[in-house]
């Protein structure tokens, strides 16, 4: 029987401003964001995506959506993000790069996301998003609107602006699986990285 110990998360959050665009009656709302922040946290930091013990050819072992490692991402609640994920396709023993061409110590490991945004950190409430060789691509408001339009453009910034007023948080759910063969014993590890910017 071998163990594999754990796969490690290491967001690499990316916070970009868009840049200006306008096309015919559509105006780009990210010519406002400039002046506003998104953050990026771990609701539970240092919690990672842990497969726990497996056993060498198990086969597929997955971490569902309600066990997901959960991201919170703050910014303006009228304007919509671009989320970009991108997981790497193998988890590697001690995360050695030379193991990517080596089936014996590497573990195919398949993302999955999904994202909540009407207030509450809730997987009921998640909508999935389609992945595609281990990148998921997204965009989203802040604060779901329904059917409803985009408001008006952000409030610019004066004397006694308070941001906070304007804030809200969605949520992102990172989990997937994995397919276990015969590989060797020990640790394994793989990273996701995240990038989110305004439209």
């Amino acid at each position: 029987m071998y163990a594999i110990k754990y796969i490690s998360l290491i967001a690499c959050f990316a916070i970009l401003n868009s840049f200006s665009t306008v096309f015919a009656q559509e105006i780009d709302f990210g010519d406002y964001s400039s002046i506003y922040n998104v953050s990026v946290a771990e609701l539970n930091p240092g919690e990672d995506i842990e497969f726990g013990m497996l056993v060498q050819n198990e086969g597929v072992v997955g971490i569902s959506l309600i066990n997901s490692k959960i991201l919170t991402i703050d910014g303006v609640k009228y304007l919509d993000v671009i989320v970009d994920i991108t997981a790497d396709n193998y988890l590697l023993l001690n995360g050695d790069l030379s193991c990517q061409t080596n089936p014996s110590c590497r573990i195919p490991f398949t993302l999955q996301a999904a994202y909540a945004n009407r207030g509450s950190n809730n997987t009921n409430q998640a909508i999935i998003m389609s992945v595609a060789a281990n990148i998921a691509s997204a965009q989203f408001p802040i604060r779901y609107r329904g059917n409803v339009p985009p408001g008006p453009p952000p409030t610019p910034v004066y004397e006694g602006f308070n941001p906070n007023l304007f804030q809200e948080t969605a949520y992102l759910y990172i989990y997937g699986f994995v397919n276990v063969g015969s590989i060797d014993a020990g640790s394994y590890t793989s990273n996701v990285t995240i990038s989110i910017s305004y439209d």
